[in-house]
């Protein structure tokens, strides 16, 4: 199965920097995107930050069925090799937001398997 096709079976959630909340004007500089892909037992969190400061972007609960964190697995402002950690032992993140840097791309993973 393509990336394509996984991610057009995902339940899916547009945010800004605050949840459900996307800014879709010709301004904004920032969206989000929370997915599950159940057939994975997967759950995504994709933040873009096009603006030139950093932004705090507010974290959806991974799901009541993810039995882990959400963890960052790619953060383009770091360097490396902390900008993309090795798949699959990403850093757990604590907290409601997450600090995102300027002109940056952050994808973050909760894993229902982890429960296990």
């Amino acid at each position: 199965m393509s990336l394509n096709q996984l991610i057009r079976q995902a339940n899916k959630a547009w945010h800004g920097v605050k949840l459900n909340q996307p800014d879709w004007s010709d301004h904004s500089h920032s969206v989000a995107l929370t997915g599950e892909i159940p057939r994975e037992g997967v759950f995504f969190h994709l933040i873009i930050n096009a603006y030139w400061e950093p932004l705090d972007f507010e974290l959806p609960t991974p799901g009541e069925r993810a039995g882990s964190p959400w963890r960052r697995w790619i953060d383009t402002s770091l360097d490396a090799p902390d900008d993309i950690v090795e798949w699959p032992v990403p850093s757990p993140i604590s907290g409601n937001t997450y600090r995102t840097g300027p002109r940056s791309v952050v994808l973050l993973v909760a894993n229902v398997a982890a429960a296990s």
